[in-house]
């Protein structure tokens, strides 16, 4: 099971980018807070913007991802809509500092797993088991 384990840090990495890349592509598509919540994450959050870019061409291209990622979007944030139109440059602040519910949590949580899991993914890889060879292989 150990000379798995990158695999499998890996196979999470993957599953939870994906994810990540079909919510928060989904962002500009917001009927009113989506290109304020796109313009506070140019200036305060890379990482939110980077979904953000390369979400909106996978969404783009797969309309039901879009769809998905639409409507975890409005389901998660949308208790902090009008306080995002009240005060559109604290919109990272708002979608970050408080939890509204349980979907909220989950795409806080998500935004942070690509990160983590790619450290984890190398450091896994660096100290898998390696097959050991004891007798040489015949030429």
């Amino acid at each position: 099971m150990r000379k798995h384990l990158h695999t499998i840090a890996l196979v999470l990495l993957l599953l939870t980018l994906l994810f990540d890349l079909a919510v928060w592509g989904a962002v500009p598509a917001l009927e009113t807070v989506g290109p304020l919540i796109e313009e506070s994450a140019d200036n305060e959050a890379f990482l939110a913007s980077m979904y953000i870019g390369a979400g909106s061409a996978l969404d783009g291209a797969m309309p039901s991802l879009g769809a998905f990622g639409g409507a975890v979007m409005k389901d998660g944030l949308g208790e902090a809509f009008p306080a995002i139109i009240e005060a559109p440059n604290l919109a990272m602040d708002l979608i970050f500092s408080a939890s509204y519910n349980g979907t909220h949590s989950w795409i806080k949580l998500q935004y942070w797993a690509p990160p983590v899991l790619l450290v984890l993914y190398l450091v896994l890889w660096l100290f898998r088991p390696k097959k050991v060879i004891l007798v040489g292989k015949r030429r």
